[in-house]
This record gives C-alpha cells, sequence and structure tokens, in this order.
C-alpha cells in the first residue's frame, strides 16, 4: 500500500530555498514548479500526495481542487488555512498507518501528530526531492543509450540477428 503524502504547499515554497527564484517573481510558477517535483516524486516513490494551498484570505466560497500531473492539488476556502484543511485530510484519511505531513510549521506537527502519522520538516522534504533528482539523472545518464541494439534483451537482439542474416 502506497503512503499519504500531505504536503503544505506555501509552507515548502517559502521555507526552503530551493522556490525562491520563482516565489518572488511568479508565485503560480513556483507552485507548478512545486508540483512538478512532487509528480516526479511521485513516480519513483510509493506515495500517493495531496498538495494543500492556503486560501484564507481570499474571497473563494468553496474549496478548489484539481488533478494536476497525479497529484491532488487543493486550494482552501475563503476563511480556512491549509493546516486546518490538512488536519481534516488526517483525521478523514483512510490511510490508516502511512501518513506524512510535509510542513515546518512546528503547531500543525503537533496537531496533526497520532500514531501512523508522520511528519517531516520541508527542509527533508526538499533535501528528498533533492536525492530524487540526483538519482534520476545518474539512471539516464547510465541508461540514456539510443541506440534500439542496445537497449534490448541480448536475446532478443541475437534471435533478429538471425533473422536477419537468413
Amino acid at each position: 500500500m502506497s503512503k499519504l503524502l500531505i504536503v503544505d504547499g506555501y509552507n515548502l515554497i517559502y521555507s526552503t530555498d530551493r522556490y525562491k527564484k520563482w516565489r518572488d517573481n511568479d508565485l503560480e510558477l513556483a507552485r507548478v514548479k512545486l508540483i512538478e517535483d512532487l509528480a516526479t516524486l511521485k513516480a519513483v516513490g510509493n506515495y500517493d500526495i495531496v498538495l494543500v494551498f492556503d486560501a484564507a484570505k481570499s474571497d473563494v466560497r468553496s474549496h478548489q481542487h484539481a488533478e494536476v500531473l497525479g497529484i491532488d492539488v487543493w486550494f482552501t476556502k475563503a476563511g480556512e488555512t491549509a493546516d486546518q484543511m490538512i488536519e481534516r485530510l488526517v483525521f478523514q484519511s483512510k490511510h490508516s498507518d502511512d501518513i506524512i505531513v510535509a510542513t515546518s510549521d512546528y503547531s500543525q506537527q503537533k496537531v496533526v501528530f497520532r500514531p501512523g502519522v508522520l511528519r517531516k520538516s520541508a527542509r527533508e522534504l526538499i533535501s528528498e526531492l533533492e536525492l530524487t533528482d540526483k538519482e534520476l539523472k545518474a539512471f539516464t545518464k547510465k541508461s540514456g543509450k539510443f541506440r534500439l541494439e542496445e537497449r534490448i534483451d541480448s536475446a532478443i537482439r541475437r534471435a533478429l540477428e538471425r533473422i536477419v542474416s537468413d
């Protein structure tokens, strides 16, 4: 069974330098970069991922939800903080023992803590994202073969060579 990773989006964007170059000029682009990073993590890890952004100070009357690159992206409604939505998601989750909440908000970490819920700081999640990046780059460099004969199984290659030579 996969683990549920719930991410406090703005907390992650603002508490680390990974998204600094985007957040200061184009917050939408910072959100997109975070979603792309989480989609990569989902592809290589065993996670279901929910990303929550705070819209508490807006006038949006209902939650906004979309699935983007396999990530469940939520914006809270007016008057609701990301912390409140994350708490609700944790306590309503069907993932009984494998929930990870990624935030550097210490009070949030204390509220959601219960058996089966792990806390991960923004810095820890960023480290995991960076490690995933390095592993993928190493893998693609190692397996970046483009010639067909280098990409197929050796037994299949020999069988094809026999067909061609007949």
